[in-house]
């Protein structure tokens, strides 16, 4: 892990202005895991997609597409960008079904925005540098059913084996978020 961390680090010294890092991979690849310890080495907020979905109901959509990519570039990417002092934007509340309250950070130059189907074309300009957690698909499953149950007590296997699998396969065919990422992060690492 901690050559990855060290890779990272040294690449990005060498970006100018301000910092937008990706971080993607399947459902249960680890990615919000990476994006802590990676949050803890640059003090850097984490802005996560699951606060961005548009409904609690994950049915008949197809490329992650349950989720608001726009609001993300409109409140947070954009603003991030004009240089704004603190960063508001809207959190998903999973229990009311809507856009609750809102979380901000202070712009400090760098952020870190990690989640499912986050490489995509209208976004891959943003990103300064981009990052994929390694995981098979199948594995990524098992993981994220795992904590599922033991860590939030929500069992969801028919979204992991159903439609979430579906999203992720389109999705990693469609756009091929690993041919553009900077870094390939084994999770097995970790």
């Amino acid at each position: 892990m901690k050559k990855y961390l060290e890779k990272i680090i040294s690449e990005l010294h060498q970006i100018k202005g301000p910092i937008i890092i990706g971080i993607s991979g399947f459902g249960g690849a680890g990615k919000s895991t990476f994006a802590k310890m990676l949050s803890k080495e640059l003090e850097a907020p984490i802005v996560g997609v699951d606060s961005f979905s548009k409904s609690k109901v994950h049915e008949n959509y197809e490329l992650w597409d349950v989720m608001d990519f726009q609001r993300i570039e409109s409140e947070v990417i954009q603003p991030f960008l004009s240089a704004e002092k603190t960063i508001e934007y809207g959190e998903f509340d999973w229990g009311l079904d809507h856009i609750k309250e809102k979380s901000s950070f202070e712009n400090n130059g760098i952020i870190i925005i990690e989640g499912v189907g986050l490489f995509r074309p209208s976004l891959n300009k943003y990103f300064n540098y981009k990052i994929w957690v390694e995981c098979s698909v199948n594995e990524a499953i098992k993981r994220g059913k795992k904590r599922d149950r033991e860590d939030y007590g929500n069992p969801q296997d028919e979204y992991w084996d159903g439609i979430w699998k579906k999203n992720d396969s389109e999705y990693f065919d469609k756009f091929k978020p690993k041919e553009s990422v900077d870094l390939v992060v084994n999770n097995s690492e970790f």
